[in-house]
């Protein structure tokens, strides 16, 4: 009996033992984590990594379990057992209730948000994909979002989110880069961009007030770590080939033909403006460290992209610092960031050169001996007005140096555990400098016998802010949260403007920098201008509270009045709200019980923006050199100064009101996971240029607030992780959204007509905008066949088949044909890793469109005299002996399925090799590999955002932009 009390008693005493357990925290490549928080489970008892990862926690038995949480990776739960030191690798999650999105103002985490956000963070943006911007990295991973660009590293995107947001107006989304409004994309270097939140509803973007019409883009840039000082590099080496070109005929096929004359040389006017496989590359430094009180984060940049084209080029310079300090224990936080970067371009290559290439006769040479310069400028076959797209682009010289400085401070004083107050200020300014020289044996100066042209145009924006907030956060009784703020902003807009142009100069080895030499001057025949835009600010008043009962119920509301001097004393300020809720039914008892649902949140807003992006001096009075002149008592007639337009106090914003209904949904552990939006907004008041009675008014137009626009659609994302280890990992995303825009009212008579198509010919306009009318038609002649010598037949207004000759060819005969706004958009992402191996593939499809060709109605027709054409001309189009009329025969479904981006890497741990880099990542990747399309023309991704898409233009480099494949090799080392 004492043995079995004894036995007894060890095992009890055995049992009843506790020891400390420690280990370190890494994630997959073996980089330390710090701060991941390290508790046991059911207890109140928990600690934090260090700085190299390690942890140590006491009194731990061994039937315990020990849990491993961080923002952003995946929870790992370790029962101990007999361990006493657990080393721990966490998972990357690609969903995670817990992590913060960013709203104006400030952030909730993304179980609280009741309005229609998306977000990305920077380390999920593809790598590798080249281009000046993040526009490319951002295409296709926001619902709702079309981005327009072409493969020119000199290209301008534009972004349009949920449709049309205006007629006359800005359209476009506002950006927001670490809380400063009217921020430059361009200006931003991928690697330092820590997350991209993407406000689509007015009732997330109403606290920015008048800019917030278009949605909002917000932008924040990543803050150092405390540890060590860590440096990484990256860099990449690109180049490019053309995917698809016109299918234009040789000059072996053109006499052939007998469409030209036949001047004996065989020349590829598309190919000589491509230049063959061009590099380009690209270098990233960053430095990041220091103390939980003194942070410091800094990157410098250099980048040579060198376009497809001839005559277009990018170098840019770049260098950012972010710095962050604590002081008096955590109750004083100063923060400051500057950013300058420097671009400069060669842009030679005009919107016109690949139509004239086109146009060409292909039998007329490139160059020419009787010409000083070595080409053909009006030698052989170039006369009138055409010309040499080659000797165009190579006789002018064009450097264009853009700029931008972003800089901000703020100071955040936390006067209580729950109360704190902060105050920003932030200043951007924007330079664009430009200077031209085209050489005398230009046809330019050729056909104005003139000895050159020198240019010098420099233009100055810059844009002040600042605001201050107080934020009072709380939790009362464990059941009620309270995020509230309110605060003041002012806004200012400056800028000014100056060129001079000269010609015939003495020399041409100084270029544009001997301007007093050009004889213009002294016969006053030179050329020069300035301006200084009107002065712009914004003045508001905002506040914003978010409350939450039980982790169940959540409400949001906005409020914001603003003031802005584009408007009269009459209506100068604008209330802008917005009201949200979400019910998060996974905290109710009848959803908790279904096993296989994680998250399930319903949500609905209202909110109200405005719009006041358009010109200055349209509500207050604004002078300038009148273009008229007037008689003095003498007879004489002169110049004067008078009104710059036709003034309308009684302007007022654009307002747009939104509702927005949303379910957010993770099932099985969050293994799969979406969510779906469906939006109905309405812009009223539209701002609106319309016909004044002159007299008594001294201009013929007037800007006024007439008519209504309408969108509405939907938009739904599915992801999955399929496979979720630690050596597999395996997600995917697919993203789908559909919109329509229509024009409600445009007021008595109010018709726009757009999209007029230039010479030769000059058919008309394809595009009307009207009462009812739905954004993206094309406003055309209806097609009725051929008659028996080949020419045009259409049906009239009435439906009766007519020839199509210009009696025949009026408005009153077009109607409204086709839609150029996809009817499903859809985004598809694979993102694979295994061990130190990662794959990634991103396709998109826009389904159901169609785009009218100007490139098969110019060139796929042989009537026009001496001009090449496409071999479509012989082929299905060879039936028609008519001039080109503005029919829906050139209309074409667009569908296509493009594979955006691959790549491929492999991450190599150098720790046990090298002490000084731990590790290094080699990567391939390709951008634009394919598109599968039935579409008649060459691209059908052409522009589809602003009032007339769906177009593929001649005259636009937009169009007309060869588009690329591009292959980068790139390698990322951490030291």
């Amino acid at each position: 009996m004492s043995l079995i009390l004894a036995l007894f008693s060890f095992f009890v005493t055995v049992q009843g033992q506790t020891k400390n357990v420690s280990g370190t925290v890494t994630v997959k490549d073996g980089e330390a984590m710090a701060g991941v928080t390290v508790s046991v489970k059911g207890q109140q008892r928990s600690t934090v990594s260090d700085l190299e990862g390690r942890y140590s926690i006491n009194n731990i038995q061994s039937n315990d379990k020990l849990v491993f949480s961080l923002v952003g990776y995946e929870t790992e739960e370790v029962q101990v057992g007999n361990q006493s030191q657990i080393d721990v690798q966490m998972i990357l999650s690609f969903i995670d209730l817990g992590e913060a999105v960013v709203i104006g103002y400030g952030s909730l985490e993304k179980r609280q948000v009741t309005s229609s956000i998306t977000s990305i963070r920077g380390d999920k943006l593809p790598s590798g994909l080249g281009g000046a911007t993040i526009a490319t990295a951002l295409r296709g991973k926001v619902p709702g979002l079309t981005i327009d660009g072409t493969s020119s590293p000199n290209a301008s995107n534009s972004f349009q989110l949920r449709g049309v947001a205006s007629v006359n107006a800005g359209q476009g989304p506002l950006v927001v880069i670490d809380g400063i409004p009217g921020g430059d994309i361009r200006a931003i270097n991928q690697e330092d961009i820590e997350t991209i939140d993407v406000l689509k509803d007015a009732s997330a973007g109403a606290i920015y007030g008048t800019r917030a019409a278009g949605g909002v883009i917000l932008i924040t840039t990543k803050q150092a770590k405390a540890g060590e000082v860590k440096i990484q590099y990256s860099g990449e080496f690109a180049t490019e080939q053309i995917r698809k070109r016109p299918d234009l005929l040789s000059s072996s096929e053109y006499v052939m033909y007998g469409l030209g004359q036949d001047y004996g040389y065989d020349t590829d006017w598309y190919s000589a403006l491509t230049n063959d496989r061009p590099f380009s590359h690209r270098q990233v430094i960053s430095l990041s460290g220091g103390s939980p009180n003194a942070l410091v984060y800094t990157t410098f940049s250099t980048q040579n992209q060198k376009g497809i084209v001839i005559g277009d080029g990018r170098k840019d310079y770049s260098g950012r610092i972010n710095s962050k300090f604590s002081m008096f224990d955590n109750k004083v936080e100063i923060q400051a960031r500057a950013e300058y970067r420097q671009a400069q371009r060669d842009q030679r290559n005009g919107s016109g050169s690949f139509n004239t290439a086109m146009m060409l006769n292909p039998t007329i040479p490139i160059y020419s001996d009787a010409n000083e310069s070595g080409y053909n400028v009006r030698e052989i076959g170039i006369s009138g007005t055409s010309y040499n797209p080659v000797a165009d682009i190579m006789l002018k010289t064009y450097d264009g140096k853009d700029s931008w400085l972003l800089s901000d401070a703020s100071l955040k004083i936390n006067l209580s555990n729950n109360l704190s107050v902060k105050g920003t200020i932030g200043y951007q300014e924007s330079k664009w400098q430009l200077y031209r020289y085209t050489s005398p044996y230009h046809k330019s100066s050729v056909d104005n016998s003139r000895r050159g042209e020198g240019y010098h145009g420099f233009s100055k924006n810059n844009r002040f802010s600042t605001d201050a907030y107080l934020n009072y956060k709380n939790i009362f009784n464990g059941d009620h949260n309270i995020d509230a703020i309110a605060g003041y902003s002012f806004w200012e807009a400056n800028g000014e403007s100056f060129n001079m142009t000269n010609y015939n100069f003495t020399i041409e080895g100084v270029g544009p920098w001997n301007m007093e030499d050009g004889t213009w001057l002294t016969d006053g025949r030179a050329l020069m201008d300035s301006e200084k835009s009107p002065r712009e600010r914004l003045l508001s008043m905002f506040s914003r509270i978010n409350y939450t009962f039980k982790d169940r119920y959540i409400l949001s509301a906005s409020y914001r009045r603003e003031g802005s001097s584009k408007f009269g004393p009459n209506h100068r300020w604008g209330n802008f709200w917005a009201v949200s809720g979400g019910w998060r039914l996974i905290e109710e008892d009848f959803i908790k019980d279904l096993p296989f649902i994680s998250d399930l949140k319903l949500r609905a807003g209202y909110g109200v923006t405005g719009n006041n992006s358009f010109g200055n001096g349209y509500a207050t009075r604004m002078y300038s050199p009148d273009t008229q002149m007037y008689p003095t008592p003498s007879g004489e007639w002169i110049f004067a100064y008078g009104p710059q337009r036709n003034i309308n106090a009684n302007l007022k914003w654009e307002e747009k009101g939104e509702l927005n209904i949303g379910l957010d949904f993770g099932l099985w552990n969050n293994r799969f996971f979406g969510k779906l939006d469906v939006y109905k907004r309405r812009v009223k008041d539209l701002l609106f240029q319309t016909d004044a009675p002159t007299p008594p008014m001294t201009h013929t137009t007037i800007m006024r607030n007439v008519g209504t626009l309408e969108n509405k659609g939907w938009e739904f994302e599915l992801g999955s992780e399929v496979v979720r280890k630690k050596d597999w990992n395996y997600n995917t995303i697919a993203r789908f959204s559909h919109n329509t825009s229509k024009i409600l009212d445009l007021g008595e008579d109010g018709v726009i007509d757009m999209d007029a198509f230039p010479s030769p010919g000059n058919p008309g306009r394809g595009g009307r905008l009207e009462n009812n009318a739905t954004i993206g038609q094309f406003f055309v002649f209806k097609y009725a066949g051929l008659d028996e010598h080949g020419k045009w037949l259409i049906y009239d207004k009435n439906g009766d088949v007519v020839p199509g000759i210009s009696t025949n060819l009026i408005n009153e005969n077009k109607y409204h044909a086709g839609n150029a706004i996809p009817k499903l958009t859809v985004s598809w992402d694979h993102n694979l890793s295994y061990k130190q191996f990662d794959f990634s593939a991103s396709l998109r499809s826009y389904i159901n469109y169609d785009v009218f060709s100007q490139i098969n109605m110019y060139y796929g027709l042989r009537t026009q005299s001496q001009f090449n054409v496409l071999k479509e001309a012989f082929d299905r189009y060879a039936a028609v002996n008519d001039e080109k009329i503005l029919s829906d025969v050139f209309m074409s479904d667009a569908t296509f399925l493009a594979l955006d981006a691959v790549s491929a890497g492999y991450t190599f741990d150098l720790k046990k090799y090298t002490p000084y880099v731990s590790k290094a990542r080699l990567y391939f990747s390709s951008r634009d590999l394919f598109v599968w399309s039935s579409y008649k023309g060459v691209n059908p991704q052409v522009n589809l955002n602003g009032l007339f898409p769906g177009f593929e233009q001649i005259n636009t480099t937009a169009s007309m932009y060869p588009q690329t494949r591009r292959f980068t090799l790139g390698v990322q080392l951490t030291f």
